[in-house]
């Protein structure tokens, strides 16, 4: 009896897939250890229909099964799949997830892997979003979604109501968005999931923020912040009171910025309350309190209570609305140091974002004490990051270099799963507001000539704290160019 043909010659053989195709299906192999079949289908290389054929054929099967049989079985492959892999998560006693857990136990477990691998991987969110073709899965790693795997559609409605029940969320309901969120210890660490699903073309599109609480970082030093830079914050915490605001983009770390400004200041001698949402990081001696806006509980709501607990620091989790701005600065008014975050471009932009959104320029100058604007870059692998040539146009746009300092760009290595890049730091710039841009924002001046003003006094823009950072080969000049222009 000649040898069976191994699937991968297979699938070369009817044309299904390319010899690069293939090589990237084993390079993933090695890597997970699974079936290169399925591996290959996750992939997006081949179709459920085209991995059904080729297992037939691997099995001397000439027979191709009716179109219900074929979509079971190649369920049912996955489903073995997944069984091998081994339990990551300590459930809880939930009744209703013990009740889905008989029902469908493998359905159970590849919830568990998603989470499981986004977990191992440092992933910040899971995408699962409904395809043309099928489920796919993206991790946001280091601030980037990287494709992850391909499922079939059967398997969107149940994974979604999987999520559903781990959130404590209204299964039936698939026409509305709804949150939720669920604790779970994942390898013997705790990790927070707040779920959101969202109404989309073809089903529900879901998304779950990972809040890893044991790879959270606080410190000015791990986050990336210039020593000289680190001394004038500490000159700025000392303010006894007044407004400290860290803005930008989600995702660009603005908790962890205040989490390391209140550890440089936090004390038994102070009485320091948080409002927060979610709480990412328990503090000693800090008092924590977490919104629910579905309860009432608000920004706004907390902040009118929080004044009658006796506090010397507050931090207000995110200035949403003009109410929330307008009692932040009270409280500053009334003696208080706040901290707290808003959505804005820049530092001077965040002036012009509080007086778009009612507060009085005079409030705004009497309490501002000073704004940070920041974003987090991905930083270039130590172990695989390349040199760029010298005759490069790259040098030219950097300059500043000293002799013998190379720019370098994202190689490609194994430890960094082929990306270039492993870790993050923070790209900022730090704004005090001087007496002199004070009296502008008073008389209303425009952006530029804040600008202008901000740069005569030694104000360093993001760009320039960037530029330091491809100088010193931290991050690559493509990687700035995401989030600034050079000019």
């Amino acid at each position: 009896m000649p040898p069976r043909k191994r699937i991968g010659d297979l699938l070369i053989e009817q044309g299904l897939i390319t010899e690069a195709q293939l090589k990237h299906g084993l390079e993933e192999q090695k890597k997970s250890g699974e079936l290169l079949g399925c591996i290959l289908f996750q992939l997006g290389h081949i179709s459920q229909k085209d991995l059904f054929n080729v297992l037939a054929l691997s099995q001397s099967v000439a027979a191709v099964a009716p179109p219900d049989i074929r979509e079971r079985d190649i369920s049912g492959e996955i489903d073995h799949l997944v069984n091998q892999s081994s339990s990551l998560f300590n459930r809880g006693a939930d009744p209703r997830k013990k009740e889905l857990e008989a029902l469908n136990s493998p359905l159970v477990a590849l919830v568990e892997k998603i989470l499981g691998e986004g977990v191992q991987r440092r992933a910040t969110d899971v995408h699962i979003n409904p395809d043309q073709k099928g489920v796919r899965v993206r991790y946001r790693i280091d601030g980037v979604l990287q494709h992850a795997l391909f499922l079939p559609e059967t398997l969107l409605s149940p994974i979604v109501s999987r999520f559903k029940i781990l959130g404590q969320m209204d299964i039936a309901e698939t026409r509305l968005p709804q949150d939720g969120g669920a604790e779970f210890f994942v390898m013997g660490r705790p990790v927070d999931l707040r779920i959101s699903t969202f109404p989309v073309a073809g089903g529900e599109n879901v998304v779950v923020r990972i809040l890893d609480k044991s790879q959270l970082q606080i410190g000015m030093e791990h986050m990336g912040f210039f020593a000289d830079d680190i001394k004038m914050i500490y000159d700025i915490l000392k303010v006894p009171n007044g407004i400290i605001l860290v803005t930008g983009p989600t995702g660009s770390g603005k908790t962890t910025s205040l989490y390391s400004f209140l550890s440089v200041i936090n004390s038994v001698n102070r009485n320091i309350i948080t409002l927060e949402d979610p709480i990412e990081y328990q503090m000693a001696l800090v008092r924590q309190s977490q919104i629910n806006v579905k309860s009432g509980y608000t920004f706004a709501v907390g902040l009118r209570s929080i004044m009658r607990q006796d506090p010397d620091v507050i931090l207000v989790g995110e200035m949403r609305d003009l109410e929330t701005v307008q009692l932040t600065i009270r409280a500053a008014l009334t003696g208080h140091l706040v901290f707290s975050t808003l959505h804005a471009t820049d530092c001077v932009a965040t002036v012009a974002r509080l007086i778009d959104m009612g507060a009085d320029p005079f409030l705004i100058t009497t309490t501002m004490e000073a704004i940070f604007s920041q974003r987090l870059l991905r930083t270039l692998c130590l172990e695989c990051r390349e040199e760029i040539p010298r005759d490069d146009p790259q040098y030219a746009l950097v300059g500043g270099l000293a002799d013998g300092q190379n720019l370098y760009r994202a190689g490609g290595c194994p430890l960094c799963g082929e990306s270039g890049y492993k870790g993050r730091t923070v790209v900022y710039e730090i704004l005090r507001l001087s007496v002199a841009i004070k009296e502008m924002i008073n008389n209303r001046a425009s952006t530029e000539e804040m600008r202008r003003q901000a740069v005569a006094e030694g104000f360093s823009s993001m760009l320039e704290t960037g530029l330091r950072k491809v100088r010193l080969g931290e991050i690559s000049l493509d990687e700035l160019q995401r989030i600034t222009k050079l000019s």
